[in-house]
C-alpha cells in the first residue's frame, strides 16, 4: 500500500506540471506578434504506476495507483516539409521580384509606345529625309535633318547610359545581397554554438531555433541553399546545421568564430559578374533567389544594349554609306562625309553610347549629301537635286541583312516588344509566386501561429487543473487533520 503521504506528492506534481502549461501559454500570448516565433507545448505524460512490476512488490498482485504527472519538455509545433516548400518558393518569389523591378527599369528607359520614345525619334529622321528629297535647295529642311538626327543620336546616347547605369546598380545590389548572405551566416553560425551548448546541457533552446529558422526564411529569399544536420560522437543531433550552397557550408567558423567561407563579388574581363569565395572565384549555381533574379536581369539588360549598340552601329555605318557617296550644295568632288560619327569624330566606333553628328553638317548644313554625283560633263549638282536624300529615306523600309534581315524599324520595335512580353511574364510570375507564397505560410500560420483564443482556453484548462490539485492537498490535509487529530483522542 501507498504511505499516507503519497498523494500529496501526485497533486505536486499536477501543480508542476499546470504551472509550466501556464508559464509557456503566456510565452505565446508575448510572442503572438514577434516575427518567426512558433507557439510551444508543454509535453505532459503520466508517471509510471506504483508499485513498479515484480514479484514481490507491496499490496499484493492486480493493482496498481497513478503517481501523477510529468512535464517532459516544451516542444515547438512547427512542420518542417513545410518549412522547407516555403523557402524553396521564397525563393522563386524573390527571384521573379527582382526581374520585374529591373524590366519595369528597362521598360521605362525605352518609354514605348510613347510620342517620346526611340521609334517616334526614328520615324521623324526617316520623314526629315523624304522632306529634304522634295525640297533639297531649303536650308531650313536640312537644319529640320540635322536637328532630327540630332535629337536621335542624343535618344540612343541617353538610352545606352541608362541601361548601362542600370547594370551598375544591379552590380552594386548583388554585392550587397552577397555581404547580406555573409551576415546570415554569420549570425547562423553564432546561433549554432549557443543551441549546441544548451542541447549538451539536456534543455530545449526553443526561441533560438525560431531564430535561426528565421534567419534561414531570410536567406532563402536570396540564395538556395541545403540545410544538413549536425551529429555529435555520440551518434545524435547536436543542435547545429550546415549551409550548404553548392556543398559548400557558408556556417563553418574557424578559431575565432568567424565565419571562413565568405563570398564576395568582381567584374571580370568579359563584364561578368564573377563570385569569389575569399580571394579565388568559385563557381556557384543559383536555381532560384534574388541573387538567380538579379543575374538574369543583367543579362538581359546586357542583350538590349546589345541590340540598341547594334541598331545604332548598323544605322549610322548604313546612312554613311550612302551619304558619303553623295554631293552637298556647292561641293565640286564627292567629299566623302560621313553623316554619323563616333566620340572621336571618326566611324570606327560607332554605338548607341557613342553616336553623333558630323560637326561639319550641323555646322553647315548645306553640305548635307542630299545629291548624287552630277553627270559628267557637270562638275557641280544642281541645288534641287535631293536623289541620294531620297536614297536614304528608302534605307527607312529596306531589309537589312545584319538586323536578321529586318528594316531598321522592325528590329527596334521586335526587341522592344519581346521586352513587353518579358515584363509581363515576370509580373505574372511574380504575382502567382506570391499567391502560393502566402498560401504556404497560412497553412504554416495555422500549425505554427498562436492563435489568442486557443490559448486563452488552454490558460483556463490549465488554470482549473492547478486550481483542483491544489484542491486535492487541501482534502488529503483534511484526510490527515482526522488522522492525527480525530482518531485515538481519549478524554
Amino acid at each position: 500500500m501507498p504511505g499516507t503521504f503519497f498523494g500529496f506528492n501526485t497533486a505536486l506534481r499536477g501543480m508542476q506540471a499546470q504551472q509550466r502549461g501556464i508559464y509557456t501559454t503566456s510565452h505565446n500570448i508575448a510572442n503572438a506578434n514577434t516575427d518567426g516565433y512558433t507557439r510551444q507545448r508543454v509535453v505532459l505524460a503520466p508517471t509510471l504506476a506504483y508499485p513498479v512490476p515484480a514479484l514481490n512488490h507491496p499490496g499484493g498482485t492486480g493493482w496498481q495507483i497513478g503517481t501523477g504527472v510529468d512535464s517532459q519538455e516544451t516542444t515547438r509545433l512547427r512542420d518542417a516539409f513545410l518549412d522547407t516548400q516555403i523557402r524553396r518558393e521564397t525563393g522563386s518569389l524573390g527571384q521573379w521580384e527582382q526581374m520585374q523591378d529591373v524590366l519595369k527599369q528597362v521598360e521605362v528607359v525605352f518609354n514605348e509606345p510613347s510620342d517620346t520614345g526611340l521609334s517616334t525619334l526614328m520615324s521623324q529622321f526617316w520623314a526629315s529625309w523624304q522632306e529634304l528629297a522634295k525640297y533639297a535647295e531649303s536650308s531650313p529642311v536640312r537644319t529640320t535633318v540635322v536637328e532630327t538626327a540630332n535629337a536621335l543620336a542624343e535618344a540612343f546616347r541617353h538610352s545606352a547610359t541608362q541601361l548601362t547605369q542600370i547594370k551598375d546598380d544591379i552590380d552594386q545590389t548583388i554585392d550587397l545581397k552577397v555581404k547580406e548572405v555573409n551576415s546570415l551566416a554569420q549570425q547562423i553560425a553564432n546561433l549554432n554554438g549557443q543551441i549546441k551548448n544548451i542541447v549538451a546541457a539536456g534543455d530545449q533552446p526553443n526561441d533560438l531555433l525560431d531564430q535561426r529558422d528565421l534567419l534561414l526564411d531570410q536567406l532563402s529569399k536570396i540564395i538556395d541553399f541545403t540545410v544538413k544536420e549536425n551529429v555529435g560522437a555520440d551518434g545524435k543531433a547536436d543542435g547545429t546545421i550546415q549551409v550548404l550552397v553548392s556543398n559548400i557550408d557558408i556556417t563553418a567558423v574557424g578559431s575565432d568564430n568567424k565565419i571562413i567561407n565568405t563570398f564576395s563579388t568582381s567584374i571580370d574581363i568579359d563584364d561578368n559578374v564573377q563570385l569569389k569565395l575569399g580571394a579565388s572565384p568559385v563557381s556557384v549555381t543559383f536555381d532560384r533567389g534574388e541573387i538567380r533574379g538579379l543575374l538574369q536581369g543583367r543579362s538581359n539588360v546586357k542583350t538590349y544594349l546589345a541590340n540598341l549598340d547594334k541598331l545604332a552601329t548598323d544605322l549610322a555605318t548604313t546612312i554613311n554609306t550612302k551619304h558619303m557617296g553623295g554631293w552637298g550644295i556647292g561641293d565640286t568632288a564627292a567629299q566623302n562625309r560621313p553623316f554619323f560619327v563616333d566620340g572621336d569624330n571618326s566611324t570606327d566606333n560607332i554605338t548607341a553610347s557613342s553616336i553623333y553628328i558630323n560637326q561639319d553638317l550641323i555646322d553647315h548644313p548645306m553640305h548635307i549629301a542630299a545629291a548624287s554625283p552630277p553627270t559628267p560633263p557637270l562638275t557641280t549638282v544642281a541645288p534641287g537635286d535631293g536623289s541620294n536624300a531620297l536614297a536614304i529615306a528608302r534605307l527607312q523600309h529596306e531589309l537589312i541583312p545584319d538586323l536578321s534581315s529586318t528594316t531598321f524599324d522592325d528590329y527596334y520595335k521586335n526587341f522592344t516588344a519581346k521586352l513587353g512580353v518579358d515584363a509581363h511574364e515576370a509580373v505574372r510570375m511574380t504575382t502567382n509566386q506570391g499567391v502560393l507564397v502566402d498560401q504556404l505560410t497560412n497553412r504554416k500560420e495555422s500549425i505554427s501561429g498562436v492563435s489568442l483564443d486557443e490559448e486563452m482556453a488552454n490558460m483556463l484548462q490549465y488554470q482549473r487543473a492547478y486550481e483542483a490539485s491544489a484542491r486535492m492537498i487541501t482534502t488529503l490535509d483534511g484526510m490527515l487533520d482526522k488522522i492525527i487529530n480525530g482518531m485515538g483522542v481519549t478524554r
